[in-house]
């Protein structure tokens, strides 16, 4: 192991990285010294900028995995090397969030009532007051919506839920 990776190591243990993210960092670390066949103290900006674009258009890597690279490239130049103008100073790109479709009163009503089934409605509105997931749904039992249920009062309920 040579004295820069145990640098390294001793720099991820000490910010008490995650192991995985110890072994994703060793990782394009090792990528670089191997696609350059020098140490990292001799890379240059320009070369780790070629780099990444390599891994995104030879490698076919996501934004996700180059933005991993990117923040291993931060920590090794700028925690273990001391170096802060040698680091990539661009960031990624993050995907945007989709925001769920929310739909109208009216909407919501004629899903329900697209039913003639008095238990399938139910079901139905319970699942859409609830705020309920579909697998949440399908577990659903007489006890979780009344709490009398499971207490002796079950002659009371005549629709065998």
């Amino acid at each position: 192991m040579t004295e820069l990776r145990e640098k390294m190591i001793r720099e991820m243990e000490l910010r008490n990285l995650a192991k995985n993210t110890q072994r994703s960092y060793l990782r394009v670390v090792t990528g670089l010294v191997k696609h350059y066949m020098l140490p990292p103290d001799k890379i240059t900006k320009k070369m780790l900028e070629d780099y990444l674009l390599y891994l995104k258009n030879h490698k076919g890597q996501t934004s996700n995995s180059r933005g991993v690279a990117i923040c291993a490239l931060r920590f090794l130049y700028r925690q273990v090397l001391g170096d802060e103008q040698t680091p990539p100073g661009f960031g990624f790109k993050r995907k945007p969030r989709k925001l769920p479709v929310v739909l109208s009163q009216e909407q919501i009503w004629r899903i329900i009532n697209a039913t003639d089934n008095l238990r399938h409605r139910l079901l139905l509105m319970a699942t859409y007051s609830a705020g309920l997931r579909a697998s949440e749904a399908l577990v659903l039992k007489p006890e979780h919506i009344d709490s009398q249920w499971g207490k002796g009062v079950r002659s009371q309920h005549s629709t065998g839920f």
